[in-house]
């Protein structure tokens, strides 16, 4: 005789999972109930709240022609690449920009954009046609999610999608930006700031309507897309930085000189401290170079090269490896052998996404 438990129950257990594609995968086929509501999108959307938007990261994207395939996965037990079967990549030397909310943002030499969904192989073509000229080093390239726009909680599949885009001029080095809405399939061009510095060649982060993206001597700018303004500000310095998004809403920059790792926020126009941490007591062997170490490492031994959403997983270059740092339990794990050229790589995550969920964007 079998006694079947309450449905509540079933509910409660599943939500007590990683919430990874992987093992929600793995529950579905246990039995009929579990199949059942890891595939119901009230499940899903129970997931979501209850990591207040910041989904599983799976691994990170990069443009190194170094390694094999365009994505590592953090587990190698995991999947080890997604396909390109529904792009047209063979005429297109497609580049990594950026990843939100399961999506991954990529460019063709800055004649067009795509907005890619991994886990389904549904894209969105975007033309190139900003009121202004784009593309190159100093470019800074952010994608929007618009599946809580006004108000209403849309899966991010099938949610519409905002790209925005600041550029030094490549003539008179004033500062433009733009944004393209998949709503309206328009862009919308702001004003322009005087040369003040350049874009620095790494990834900025939206908070709220705003993108942040690093500049030249210690500055960062803010692109308000709701007022169409932009303005700078300071940042600390702290050896290698990278600006993005914390848990709680609100703008922060992980710093790392040497072997010590900072985190900041900002709050009410100023950089609050909020953890300090010594690399070298966590992992000792980081701090003990062999006689062959690349003079590459001894000058910067760690560096920031990607932050996944919410800024609780840092992935970190080192001598000895590549590593996904959790910035709350203060945990390392080596994800990949280290390659001293590689500068930013585009951490990727996901929810577990099943077919009756999956409607093109």
């Amino acid at each position: 005789m079998t006694t079947s438990l309450p449905e509540e129950l079933h509910f409660e257990i599943l939500k007590r999972l990683l919430p990874s594609p992987q093992v929600l995968a793995r529950a579905s086929v246990v039995c009929k109930e579990w199949h059942r509501v890891v595939n119901d999108p009230g499940f899903l959307h129970e997931l979501y709240r209850a990591r207040r938007g910041a989904p599983v990261t799976l691994g990170f994207f990069h443009n190194f022609d170094d390694l094999p395939r365009r994505f590592v996965h953090v587990d190698a037990a995991g999947p080890a690449r997604f396909t390109f079967d529904s792009i047209d990549h063979k005429k297109k030397k497609w580049k990594f920009l950026d990843c939100c909310h399961g999506r991954v943002l990529l460019h063709d030499n800055w004649e067009r954009f795509l907005v890619w969904q991994p886990m389904t192989g549904d894209h969105h073509l975007v033309s190139n046609e900003g009121p202004f000229s784009i593309g190159g080093r100093h470019t800074g390239t952010a994608l929007i999610c618009e599946c809580a726009a006004d108000g209403r909680c849309t899966p991010c599949n099938s949610s519409h999608f905002r790209l925005a885009v600041v550029s030094n001029h490549m003539r008179t080095d004033y500062l433009h930006a733009s944004v393209f809405s998949s709503a309206t399939g328009q862009w919308t061009a702001s004003p322009v700031l005087p040369p003040t510095n350049r874009i620095r060649p790494e990834p900025g982060v939206i908070v709220g309507q705003t993108l942040y993206q690093p500049l030249c001597d210690h500055l960062v700018l803010a692109f308000d897309m709701d007022h169409r303004s932009l303005t700078t500000f300071e940042r600390p310095d702290f050896g290698h930085v990278r600006l993005f998004k914390a848990e709680d809403g609100v703008l922060g920059l992980a710093g790392v000189l040497g072997f010590t790792l900072r985190v900041w926020v900002r709050d009410a126009d100023a950089w609050v401290t909020r953890k300090t941490v010594d690399l070298s007591k966590i992992l000792p062997s980081l701090s003990r170079p062999s006689q062959n170490t690349d003079p590459w490492f001894t000058f910067m031994p760690v560096k920031i090269i990607g932050v996944a959403d919410g800024g609780h997983d840092l992935f970190l270059l080192t001598v000895i490896g590549i590593f996904m740092f959790c910035v709350n339990s203060v945990e390392m794990k080596k994800v990949h052998d280290a390659t001293h050229n590689m500068k930013t790589v585009y951490p990727y995550g996901a929810f577990y996404l099943p077919p009756s969920a999956r409607t093109p964007t």
